[in-house]
């Protein structure tokens, strides 16, 4: 099983505010949709770099580089998208069971 992840929109929302240490902060998010094999896909924000342009709509895959040891040795997710190629870009089918 892959992970396939959708962006429908290019929208993006944009919140920001002064930390509790008085540093301003920026933070850009895409929706997007998960697809992990249930019946339903689960919906999921995407965090984009400052001047980052947003996703295109499409499917894609995780980019290896998404995956890091956070320092206390645990797994660390920051999704990394990456096209599908055409032979994949249709909707991710699921089951009925």
């Amino acid at each position: 099983m892959s992970v396939v992840i959708e962006i429908a929109s290019t929208q993006v929302q944009t919140r920001s505010g002064t930390s509790q240490k008085g540093k301003p902060y920026t933070i850009n998010e895409q929706a997007a949709y998960m697809h992990i094999g249930q019946p339903y896909p689960v919906q999921i924000k995407i965090n984009l770099e400052n001047g980052q342009p947003p996703y295109q709509p499409g499917n894609y895959d995780l980019h290896p580089q998404s995956f890091s040891a956070d320092r206390f040795g645990g797994i660390s997710v920051r999704p990394l998208l990456v096209p599908r190629p055409a032979e994949q870009r249709q909707q991710p089918s699921v089951k009925a069971g």
